[in-house]
């Protein structure tokens, strides 16, 4: 995937705003408990219920993104 400096940008704001919410929100992860959020290969895994959770805030972030700016 290519991506334009703007637009790399525009994602990693995006991002850190996102996750920035999220982890003042109630969904803290144990240390424990992260491994359970990859696979063995470590991929996600979009059957952990936090990560399908994360998954959509993000799609739909980009897709709002996506409606102001008419991309």
């Amino acid at each position: 995937m290519s991506a334009s400096w703007l637009d790399r940008l525009m994602l990693g704001q995006m991002a850190l705003k996102l996750s920035r919410e999220h982890l003042t929100g109630a969904h803290a992860v144990r240390q424990s408990d992260v491994f359970a959020l990859f696979t063995n290969e470590l991929t996600l895994n979009y059957q952990n219920p936090l990560v399908g959770h994360i998954w959509q805030r993000c799609s739909d972030a980009l897709e709002a993104n996506a409606s102001r700016t008419g991309t």
